[in-house]
């Protein structure tokens, strides 16, 4: 009877056993149906910023670099960014890393929806990258590429001012020029600004949100860390046209520097450097510019960088305040018609002797005056470029310091 007792107990074991088995099967088929897993799933890092608006340098340190860095994939979950620009009715659709360089190689498709619900899809024949549409119909467009996310832009048809059908193929990458010949533009502030003598504005009498403008000569920038300083947004160079030869030209770091500050969260302007000595010039800088960014992707207005050149033969420096002036407000009104928000940038003796301001009313001014606590210009101005011997941890050297005033 001890042996039957014996042989039932394991018997009724090895039953259970099995009972347990099948149920764990049913378990992990039912885990792989339901896309669950039991395997253990580390998070992804993400930088946590400690924000002090008062600060202009960053609490983070040299070892930043030193510790594990976020992947690179953005908050959409997509691997790469989708860059939208509009020029007239063209629309271009740009896969671009994290960098805001153009990814190549790979057959992109563009999926594109129009306000009516129609869907097409455009995809990268070339593998460059880069899905170009000629004349879209005017109206918002949903793209959508699988890997780089999804974002919206308006078409909004205009009449083109010159006979350049599109204006990308004649805006020329810096490596193709002679830089120091053509890139000369001379702020005269900054000349007669000593090192040593920087002067901090007085932010009682001068209130407003402190931030940066940068270009190709501050070179690679940490993003992360400028808006971890209290750097509330940056105006970043699109381009400029040659001193010498007048030739239309990309900064080099423009995509990168777009790119980089957009991810880390600081509002966006641009600028570039004009040398048009006439209004037909004047509306194709407007249109290099539109076609380097969409009005989407700004926070802050489109500038233009009016000042010397610095070279014995600068093809704009003696323009008369007539011509000058009606420059400014045709890149302006060019720009405006496409739906950028659009304005001048200039030094106080510019603003009071070489350009007639009351021509300019509706767009607004970007003013550079040095050396002093508050601005004693009288005129109107929406921001205040106060030195260009700032530093701002994540940036190499000087970068110039600006207010948006309040």
């Amino acid at each position: 009877m001890g042996y039957k007792r014996i042989a039932a107990c394991f018997i009724g074991f090895n039953i259970l056993m099995l009972i347990l088995l099948i149920a764990a099967g049913v378990r992990y088929r039912g885990s792989k149906e339901t896309g669950e897993t039991k395997e253990p799933v580390q998070e992804k890092r993400s930088e946590s910023v400690q924000e002090d608006k008062g600060k202009l340098v960053s609490s983070m340190g040299d070892d930043f670099y030193g510790e594990e860095q976020p992947d690179s994939e953005d908050a959409s979950g997509a691997d790469y960014l989708l860059l939208l620009t509009s020029v007239g009715s063209d629309l271009m659709i740009k896969i671009a890393d994290s960098t805001g360089n153009t990814v190549p190689g790979k057959r992109w498709v563009a999926n594109v929806t129009s306000e009516d619900g129609t869907e097409e899809s455009f995809p990268d024949e070339d593998e460059d990258g880069i899905i170009y549409r000629e004349k879209m119909p005017a109206g918002t467009y949903a793209v959508n590429v699988d890997g780089a996310g999804e974002a919206s832009i308006t078409i909004r048809n205009i009449v083109r001012v010159t006979a350049v059908t599109d204006i990308r193929r004649i805006v020329a990458q810096e490596s193709t020029i002679d830089a120091a010949k053509e890139d000369t533009a001379v702020n005269e502030e900054a000349e007669q600004e000593p090192e040593e003598e920087t002067v901090i504005p007085d932010f009682e009498l001068v209130r407003g949100a402190v931030g940066i403008d940068v270009s190709k000569y501050q070179k690679e920038i940490d993003w992360p860390r400028v808006k971890s300083s209290g750097i509330e947004y940056a105006i970043i160079r699109a381009g400029y046209r040659g001193s010498s030869s007048g030739v239309l030209v990309e900064d080099p770091y423009f995509e990168r520097n777009l790119a980089g500050a957009t991810a880390a969260g600081l509002k966006i302007g641009v600028y570039f450097f004009t040398q048009a000595v006439n209004t037909e010039e004047a509306a194709e800088e407007a249109q290099a510019v539109a076609s380097l960014v969409s009005p989407e992707d700004l926070d802050l207005p489109v500038y233009l960088d009016v000042e010397g050149s610095g070279s014995a033969n600068g093809r704009a420096d003696g323009l008369d305040t007539e011509t000058r002036s009606e420059n400014i407000r045709v890149f302006c009104e060019t720009l405006e018609s496409m739906g950028y928000r659009a304005g001048v940038y200039a030094s106080k003796s510019w603003l009071t002797g070489k350009i007639d301001t009351s021509r300019l009313d509706p767009y607004d001014i970007w003013l550079a005056q040095y050396r002093m606590k508050a601005p004693d210009y009288t005129g109107r101005y929406s921001v205040w470029q106060y030195t260009s011997k700032g530093h701002v941890d994540g940036i190499q050297g000087n970068v110039d310091l600006d207010l948006i005033v309040k």
